[in-house]
Order: structure tokens, then C-alpha cells, then sequence
């Protein structure tokens, strides 16, 4: 028999066993009341449908969300995203790591970043003995960056699926499957791509130790296995290496997700990786010449030596320009970064973890703070990056995730979100957001980006072996293979090498990069012969003028 016992003072029952005994009179307290059995056709009919289950599994999301990532970043890989200079030096450095060079660019040693993707690019050449040109092991490689980010769309699910409910985590994933800038970045050979992989799998083993129970041996592995995540990090790009020092700075400062110890051991672990990556390099080509390129990058990191980037003097493009050429192709990206580090702040205000009387209410309410406290220590760098120091558009590939992540669960906490219309206006904003991606991609990858592909194809049937050709956009010299190469953006130069071709990318022109400036460029559109041009997002036009004409080299 069961017994329902009504307190007077929270009007709430509370069942318990009783012995099933006769009893004289039940206290006026105490409502008895007969166990009653649902009949098996009722629990049959509770029962969620095969259908409903296979549309709620973890296997079938998981599978769907890799799919879609994957398919969005391997079509058109090629022609869809046009070669871009940092890909030529990564290329090159992984092919002589490969062949035994060590970690070297054009003869001199590269130590401007760190060399833990250049390491598993170099594996991959002589895994699947990848040889040839550069452009050749260029286009294999970035099938890696590829597969790199369809596991970071795989691990966010994962991640997010302990933080909210599982529907929050496919919506999240799937935004960053079709995210514009996202793919750009994972369709090239970037670093950006390898870092995010090790940053997301550093908060999913966090989130995965403060799950599991403290001091135990699973506990400990967690961090153990976030420490070597923060590792990778940090010597695989430095700047998501700031992010993660910000983080445990703030972990190991507040203790709001996990215990201080931990966070001073995943922080220890990372300095150890650092640490070590220093001393192998200095062992292979020398400390002096190790701090000399990293001198050199902390200068450009704080902003005191602006060579590149929107904040330099010699380019003539801004930030704010930028943000309105391409909203067109980033409007719902811009959107996330933006408002998603306003949903970090919100969070941290619904969960209250300074408060002990709020916080920590469960483990989901800790992941939230966690994610949170991502968003803001990836928002603080991009912040002083974009005032201070140097800022280039793949920077803010940093924010991305974190800020989607927050966005994301911040809608979700909402109450009013899930009822009535606001539930529709969410499901609405949310076909928007996925159909403009999704339009993006299509236009993006139905069109050709590829430039640099069209122009070795010219090359190798018009350009002589004696030729003389000037390139003034910085990718063409490591790539052409004919003629004789070289820098020259003055017409005195052309002249005093005897120039007959002139490389020339007029997007880099009105930017400020590149050597060629715009006088130049009209010198050489009056007195040369366009022999060659291909248009393109990435390069505006990119044009070869014969200037035999203006150099006096011999026909």
C-alpha cells in the first residue's frame, strides 16, 4: 500500500511504503489511497514511436552534422577559394620539414608561428607521398584543413550536448557547418582550422573532468587531457594561445567551473609545450634567430610595429570597409560575433557565479559559465587586437565558435522563447540565418575563385624560358615556374632588369599591398598589352601585361 502524505505547511505529497496493515483510524493528515497499476496498453501508448526515437538519436545527429560539414567544405575545394599567400609559405614549410629541411622558408629559419601544424602537414606528405609542385601539395593538403574542421563541427556537438539539450547542440553545429567564414578558413591550409580543433576539444575535456567525480581516475584523465589540448594550442598558433592563458587565468581566479588546482595544471602543462617547442627550435637553428622572428611577431602583437594588417599605415583599407564589402557573404557571422558576446555577458548574469547562493545550482549551470568565460577571454584579445594591435580578417575566426556557442544557449535559457510566438519567431530567425548561409555557400562554390590556378595554366603554354617576369602581388614569385622572377615596382626597375611580363592583382593594389602601387598600375594599363586576366572574389582582377613596349627588352 502506498501512503500520500500532505504537509500543511508546502502543500506537496510526499509517497512512502507502509506495511499493508489494518489501521484503526488514520490520522486526519493521512490520505490513503490504493495502489493503482497503469494497464500495459497505457504505457504502450507513452512509449515514444520508432520514429520519433531514431529522429532524437545522438548516432543520427552526430552522422548528420559531420556529413553536412564535410560536404560543405570538400565541394569545389579547388576553384571555390582562391589560393592565398599564407598557404604558399605553410605548403613550403611542410614540404621541407618532410624532406628533412627542418622548420625553414626559403632557406632561413621560420619561427613566426608555431610549428604544431606544420608538423602534422609534413605527416601527411610523407604518409600519402604527396610530391610535385607547390601548388600541387597545396590543393592535396587542404583536404587536411578540411577534415580538421568537420571534427571541430563533431566535437562542438558533443560539447554543447552536455551543456543544453541535444536539439541545442545540432543547431549549433550545423551554424557552424555552413558558416561562411568558417569554411573559408577550413578550406584552406591555415592554421586557424587545427587550432579551433585543439581549443574545442580543451573546453569539451573541461567540461568532461567537472562532469565526472572529483579526485577520481577519470576525473584527473579529463584534465590531464585538457592540459594536452592547451598544449597543442599554444604551439600551433600563439594567438588562440591567448585565449587559453585568459581563460585559465580567469578559471584559476574565480574557481567558478573548476578547482583552482586544475586550472594551474592545465596552464602548467601548456607552459611545459611551450617550453619545449622553444628549446627544439633553438636546437635546430639557434635561440638568437628563434627570438629574433619572435620579437618580431610580439611587436605586431601589441601593435607597436604595424606592417600589415587594418591598423597599418601602408594599407589603404580599413576595418569598417571591410565589414561593408563583404556583408553580403558575412552578415550572419558578424551578427554572432557581435551579439554572442553580449549573450556571454547575459549568461554570466543569469547564472551569477559570484553569488554562493546562486551558484553553482547543477553541472549545466557550471558548463554555461564555462562556455561563457571562452566567449570573454577570446572577445578581450579580438578587442585590444582591433584597437591596438595587429587585426587581419582570420582573427576573428578565434571568436567565432565561443560566441555561437553562448548565443546559442542564451536563447535557449529564455523562457518566453519556448512558448507561443516567440518560439516561432525563434524558428523563424533561425531558417533566416541558415538560409542566408546557405545561399552564400551556393554562390560561393557554384562560382570560380581560383585565379592563381587559371594563371600557372597560362603560364606554362605562352610565358618563354628566358622571359623576364615582375611579380608585384607577392604569390606569383613562388609559384610560376617559368622565366626568370623577381620584384620589381618602379618602372626604373623594369627597365634596368629588362622586364617583359608584369604580374599584377588589383584588389591587393587598392588595399596597399603588394608592391605595385596605383600610379604604377596606370603606367602599365597605358604602355603594356593585357595577355592575361581572370577575375575572382579573393583578387579582383588578376592580370599579366606584357611591357616590352615600356622596358625596351628585346622582342
Amino acid at each position: 500500500m502506498t501512503v500520500a502524505v500532505e504537509s500543511n505547511f508546502t502543500n506537496s505529497h510526499a509517497f512512502i511504503d507502509v506495511p499493508s496493515r489494518p489501521m484503526l483510524e488514520a490520522p486526519p493528515w493521512v490520505e490513503v489511497q490504493p495502489t493503482v497499476e497503469e494497464p500495459p496498453a497505457t504505457r504502450r501508448r507513452h512509449r515514444p514511436s520508432l520514429a520519433w526515437r531514431i529522429l532524437c538519436s545522438r548516432t543520427l545527429w552526430f552522422l548528420a552534422v559531420g556529413a553536412v560539414a564535410l560536404l560543405a567544405r570538400i565541394t569545389a575545394l579547388p576553384t571555390a577559394y582562391d589560393i592565398f599567400i599564407d598557404e604558399i609559405s605553410y605548403t613550403s614549410i611542410s614540404m621541407n620539414l618532410a624532406r628533412g629541411r627542418g622548420v625553414e622558408l626559403y632557406g632561413l629559419p621560420f619561427a613566426l608561428h608555431p610549428p604544431a601544424a606544420f608538423g602534422l602537414y609534413a605527416a601527411v606528405i610523407l604518409a600519402f607521398g604527396l610530391h610535385g609542385s607547390t601548388e600541387s601539395t597545396l590543393f592535396s593538403l587542404r583536404y587536411v584543413d578540411v577534415i580538421v574542421g568537420t571534427l571541430t563541427c563533431l566535437v562542438t556537438f558533443l560539447l554543447v550536448e552536455r551543456v543544453a539539450t541535444r536539439w541545442v547542440a545540432v543547431i549549433v553545429a550545423l551554424l557552424l557547418a555552413v558558416d561562411p567564414l568558417a569554411i573559408s578558413f577550413d578550406s584552406r591550409v591555415m592554421l586557424e582550422a587545427p587550432a579551433q580543433l585543439a581549443m574545442v576539444s580543451l573546453f569539451l575535456c573541461l567540461a568532461m573532468a567537472d562532469m565526472t567525480r572529483s579526485g577520481s581516475l577519470g576525473h584527473w584523465a579529463w584534465v590531464i587531457g585538457a592540459g594536452l589540448a592547451a598544449g597543442t594550442v599554444v604551439t600551433t598558433k600563439e594567438t588562440f594561445g591567448l585565449v587559453v592563458v585568459f581563460a585559465l587565468f580567469l578559471l584559476w581566479a574565480t574557481g567558478w567551473v573548476i578547482a583552482r588546482r586544475e586550472a594551474f595544471v592545465v596552464a602548467i602543462m601548456a607552459a611545459v609545450a611551450y617550453v619545449g617547442m622553444v628549446i627544439a627550435l633553438s636546437w635546430s637553428f639557434g635561440f638568437a634567430a628563434w627570438w629574433h622572428a619572435k620579437e618580431d611577431g610580439i611587436l605586431r602583437l601589441v601593435g607597436t610595429k604595424q606592417i600589415s594588417g587594418f591598423n597599418s599605415a601602408s594599407t589603404h583599407v580599413s576595418i569598417q570597409s571591410r565589414i561593408l564589402a563583404d556583408l553580403g557573404t558575412f552578415a550572419v557571422t558578424y551578427v554572432v560575433l557581435v551579439v554572442g558576446v553580449a549573450a556571454a555577458a547575459g549568461l554570466l548574469w543569469r547564472m551569477e557565479p559570484w553569488s554562493s547562493r546562486q551558484y553553482p545550482r547543477d553541472v549545466r549551470d557550471r558548463l554555461t559559465v564555462l562556455m561563457a568565460v571562452w566567449t570573454v577571454a577570446a572577445a578581450a584579445y579580438l578587442v585590444y587586437a582591433t584597437l591596438f594591435g595587429t587585426i587581419e580578417e582570420q582573427m576573428y575566426y578565434i571568436l567565432l565558435l565561443p560566441s555561437l556557442i553562448s548565443l546559442c544557449l542564451w536563447v535557449a535559457g529564455v523562457e518566453s522563447w519556448r512558448r507561443g510566438k516567440w518560439l516561432v519567431t525563434g524558428a523563424v530567425l533561425l531558417l533566416v540565418a541558415m538560409g542566408f548561409n546557405l545561399f552564400v555557400w551556393t554562390s560561393v562554390h557554384a562560382g570560380r575563385d581560383d585565379e592563381y590556378r587559371q594563371l600557372l595554366r597560362w603560364e606554362g603554354n605562352k610565358v618563354p624560358p628566358s622571359a623576364v617576369v615582375s611579380s608585384t602581388d607577392g604569390a606569383s614569385q613562388f609559384l610560376m615556374h617559368r622565366g626568370v622572377i623577381g620584384q620589381w615596382g618602379t618602372l626604373a626597375q623594369m627597365r634596368a632588369h629588362h622586364v617583359d611580363y608584369v604580374v599584377i592583382a588589383t584588389t591587393l593594389v587598392d588595399q596597399g599591398y603588394g608592391i605595385a602601387s596605383k600610379s604604377f598600375l596606370t603606367t602599365v594599363e597605358r604602355g603594356g598589352h593585357l595577355v592575361f586576366e581572370a577575375n575572382g572574389i579573393s583578387d579582383g582582377s588578376l592580370r599579366v601585361y606584357k611591357v616590352q613596349g615600356i622596358t625596351g627588352a628585346a622582342r
